[in-house]
């Protein structure tokens, strides 16, 4: 059943009808038990005055019972009067405050055995409203045990967690029944069986439909993305550019078609291999067949080599590693001035700063090299060596162009003047040659402490680009003999 509160007056006038149906109760068991006590009084005197006047009793009575009656009646109608005008006097009364609220019940005092029972008593039923303290909370149910509202928020937060764990595995079947269907659906496109003859359609009497032959190809593929943005290839040389497809079907690289902006910079072939035939610049496009539109760009750059002096120069600028060397006459005799006056710059730079930058190993002979490598081969084995120190001829040093500041430890990187050459050495035309995260490609350990010269713009633009000298350059960094030579972080001298 619903239930709902009843407002102040609704419970006063109730009240109030009740206790005048009740009084007129009590007044009516009253009289008739005043009118049968004043009848057994009286009944003597019956029997003598109908031996005075010579009447039966039954006569007697049936007179005295007619007067009783329209007595009756006429109090009743002064009772019916009495009532209206208290009814309408309680109308034009003024109406009593209103409870504070949270306050439901009246207190009364317990009715003692002579006094009538209170209307709340007649009348409470299942589905009843009864007023409540405030100290309890919701619609009184005499049918449920009474619950406090700790209780009833302790019953709320475990039915919300269990609510919780119903729609949580609820989600997760759902989603598992999705991965199932779409791996399914995979299974059997890959399972289909591949025929060389084009499937034929066929009308409703079976006659073959021929497709036009301006029909456009449907394609499958949805997304090219290449492996690198960029790529550098040396002149006469190749290069194969790798990329990866989003497909609605199956494709492979004969759906795709490659392009080269100017042929005569770098040239591609249909499966992806740029050929750098002159120094310069172009992009390469790769497309879909179906269409066109749905593309990708690889910037291409083409670098001149050229051999000068018994030495590998690439656009002009000199490269020596594991892949190029130079002879053993090949000996600056120190720092190239360009490469001196910079180091000076750099240093005034940093003690402006309050550090202190300063030379520990500059210009080295090839037979310098030949010693220092020798030493280390023999601590160390020719394995663990070649991770941080060069054969003679494949050694930086040689060059006048490179320089160890500082202390050359592994310790230097913890070093401000470590973080600060790090951040500022470009703007001096240096580059820190061996980095952190190019061990795999340069083939040495990474060495904070080693820098290399190569001008401010081509230094801004390494440290820009964040790349190592061979991958702007587009060389590699192998020994000639040991083409799998790989570089480790053991530690260094």
């Amino acid at each position: 059943m619903e239930s709902r509160n009843m407002t102040e007056k609704e419970f006063e006038e109730f009240q109030k009808l009740l206790e005048r149906e009740l009084g007129e109760v009590d007044s009516e068991k009253e009289k008739e038990e005043q009118e049968i006590t004043e009848m057994l009084r009286h009944e003597g005197r019956a029997h003598e005055a109908a031996r005075n006047t010579g009447k039966s009793v039954g006569e007697l009575n049936a007179g005295r019972t007619a007067a009783v009656n329209s007595a009756d009646r006429a109090q009743k109608n002064a009772e019916v009067q009495a009532m209206l005008r208290a009814e309408r006097e309680s109308a034009k009364a003024p109406s009593q405050p209103a409870m504070p609220h949270g306050k439901y019940e009246k207190v009364t005092e317990e009715p003692s055995a002579n006094e009538a029972p209170k209307a709340e008593e007649l009348i409470r039923k299942p589905g009843k409203y009864e007023k409540r303290t405030g100290e309890e909370e919701g619609y009184f149910n005499p049918e449920l045990p009474k619950e406090s509202a700790a209780e009833r928020r302790r019953r709320a937060r475990r039915n919300a967690r269990i609510t919780r764990l119903v729609i949580g595995f609820a989600a997760v079947f759902v989603l598992s029944l999705s991965v199932g269907l779409i791996v399914n659906s995979v299974k059997s496109k890959n399972n289909e069986p591949v025929s060389d003859q084009p499937v034929m359609q066929t009308d409703a009497d079976g006659n073959v439909i021929q497709e036009p032959e301006d029909a456009e190809p449907v394609c499958n593929i949805i997304n090219i993305t290449p492996m690198d943005t960029s790529v550098t290839v040396l002149s006469g040389d190749a290069v194969p550019l790798q990329i990866s497809m989003t497909t609605s079907g199956i494709a492979d690289q004969n759906d795709i078609t490659w392009t080269s902006s100017d042929p005569s910079v770098a040239e591609v072939t249909d499966d992806g291999t740029v050929m750098g035939i002159s120094a310069g610049k172009c992009s390469i496009t790769i497309a879909a067949k179906a269409d066109p539109e749905i593309s990708a760009q690889v910037s291409c750059t083409v670098r001149k080599i050229e051999e000068k002096d018994g030495a590998t120069y690439i656009d002009g600028i000199l490269i020596i590693n594991k892949t190029f060397g130079v002879d053993a006459d090949y000996a600056p005799g120190d720092l190239t001035e360009e490469t001196r006056a910079a180091f000076d710059e750099l240093c005034s730079a940093a003690a402006a700063d309050g550090l202190n930058i300063y030379l520990a190993s500059g210009y080295r002979s090839y037979d310098l090299q030949n010693t220092i490598f020798n030493n280390y081969t023999n601590l160390y084995g020719q394995d663990l060596a070649e991770t941080f120190s060069a054969r003679p001829g494949h050694s930086e040093h040689q060059s006048g162009l490179a320089i160890d500041v500082n202390t050359v430890t592994d310790a230097f990187a913890d070093t401000p003047e470590a973080k600060w050459l790090e951040e500022h050495c470009a703007e001096y035309g240096f580059i820190i040659r061996y980095g952190a995260d190019k061990v795999d490609i340069t083939g040495y350990k990474y060495e904070p402490w080693h820098i290399r010269y190569v001008g401010v713009d081509i230094a801004k633009e390494i440290t820009e680009l964040g790349v190592s000298l061979e991958e702007y350059l587009g060389v590699d960094s192998v020994y000639a003999d040991d083409e799998t030579q790989e570089g480790t972080t053991e530690p260094t001298e």
